[in-house]
């Protein structure tokens, strides 16, 4: 069934990746960190499987597939990998660096840190994780240091001093490329090793589910003059779960509106608790 909106509403504001959506906070149950995960044996990709909430067993829905986007997972061996290729590009660098300098010849590769691929990345890239967003903050001087080495080096070739550029290069692959390189490592493991997901369960007319979010910003009340139907088959990627489009009253943030009833009614028959 449908939620209909007839007044003002609190309502929970939650996150899938960049995207802000809300639930109807009367549904709302509870907000807990994910719980041990048993999965369901032929169920659908979106059902994660289910959870035990002080016994009782409640099907776990992982919201970004059920929307279309991609898992958790899987946009954590994304990160991990790009992380894993920058690593390599500044490794091939410094190597290109060194032979032009053997050689003789141009180094055509950007000397500019914001130029490389890993710092348009860098320079772009936020997150509300504090290990991983600390983590990140101290690559920005090697990261610095290693492209200046560049242009250090081309001085020094055009003085004729090609054992002085070849020292240059040596000490900073001791020094800031190691640092970087260890600091790549640092990262990718603190990546593997989060799970910061949360479980918000939802209940109507007796029914519970349990959905998967990044993380939930707040509880706040949406005016009703400030939601709006979303016509049939204009929800994109996200249409059949949501029904309706708010405005946040203090940032004036438009929020996708998730219809619950609908949701569990796609759930029901899943698992034991949605019969």
């Amino acid at each position: 069934m449908t939620t209909e909106i007839r007044e003002d509403m609190p309502w929970v504001i939650f996150r899938l990746g960049e995207q802000k959506l809300g639930l109807s906070a009367s549904d709302t149950k509870e907000m807990l960190a994910l719980p041990t995960v048993t999965p369901i044996p032929r169920a659908p990709d979106f059902i994660r499987g289910v959870i035990n909430l002080r016994g009782e067993v409640i099907t776990l829905v992982d919201l970004r597939l059920r929307l279309g986007m991609p898992s958790s997972e899987t946009e954590k061996e994304n990160l991990i990998k790009l992380l894993e290729q920058r690593e390599q590009d500044h490794k091939n660098w410094l190597a290109e660096l060194e032979s032009s300098v053997r050689e003789g010849r141009a180094f055509g590769l950007t000397t500019d840190p914001h130029a490389c691929a890993f710092g348009r990345w860098y320079d772009s890239y936020t997150t509300d994780d504090l290990k991983v967003g600390s983590l990140l903050r101290l690559f920005d001087m090697p990261h610095k240091r290693i492209h200046a080495i560049g242009e250090e080096a081309r001085s020094l070739m055009d003085k004729g001093r090609k054992d002085e550029a070849l020292e240059v290069i040596s000490s900073t692959r001791q020094g800031p490329l190691a640092r970087m390189i260890a600091l790549f490592g640092e990262t990718r493991e603190i990546i593997r090793r989060s799970n910061s997901e949360i479980a918000v369960v939802v209940e109507r007319d007796g029914v519970s589910v349990a959905l998967t979010v990044d993380a939930v910003d707040s509880v706040e009340t949406l005016a009703r003059d400030s939601v709006e139907p979303i016509p049939a088959g204009q929800g994109g990627q996200f249409d059949n779960l949501i029904s309706y489009l708010g405005k946040r009253q203090e940032s004036e943030e438009m929020v996708l509106l998730l219809d619950i009833g609908r949701l569990l009614d796609q759930t029901r028959g899943i698992a034991p608790n949605t019969n």
